[in-house]
């Protein structure tokens, strides 16, 4: 004999659920849940009533439509065209799954700029009467766009 303080307990609304979607034939329903549903429903019969009737006239309607034999190489056919899953990596999971892909490689690139600017802006040894802040200045002005950045030619002294 069955322990009862093990059985799962399936809530009306479930066993609705059950009804519409695996229909009035309860050996139908998932393993997990036949057992109390079926007990559920002969506790309360009138509960579930209208839905097993309707459930019932589904039924019969589709046991009126004839089976459809379909040949071995249609279904192959089917199968071989239809869209392959996804490879599934790893879940985004976060902030993460709001970020583009490029996002890292813009990154990278503006790193990049910055590095390069720092050089061309910094001046050479032997250039002793440039002033840096003008020359700082007209390096971030242009990269803002408004003015032109020519860059500093050394001349021999």
């Amino acid at each position: 004999m069955k322990d009862r303080r093990h059985t799962p307990i399936v809530s009306d609304e479930r066993i609705i659920a059950l009804i519409e979607a695996y229909g009035s034939d309860i050996s139908a329903y998932p393993e997990a849940e036949k057992g109390a549903a079926a007990r559920r429903m002969a506790e309360a019969p009138g509960v579930f009533a209208q839905a097993l009737e309707e459930s019932r006239r589904l039924d019969d309607v589709l046991n009126l439509v004839p089976e459809v034999d379909v040949p071995a190489s249609l279904r192959d056919s089917l199968i071989a065209g239809a869209p392959k899953a996804a490879r599934t990596g790893r879940a985004k999971t976060g902030f993460s799954r709001f970020l583009p892909g490029w996002l890292p490689a813009g990154a990278l690139a503006s790193l990049a700029m910055g590095l390069l600017i720092g050089v061309n802006v910094s001046l050479p040894t032997s250039v002793a009467n440039a002033d840096t802040n003008d020359e700082a200045e007209a390096v971030m002005y242009a990269a803002l766009g408004f003015g032109d950045y020519e860059l500093m030619t050394e001349t021999e002294q």
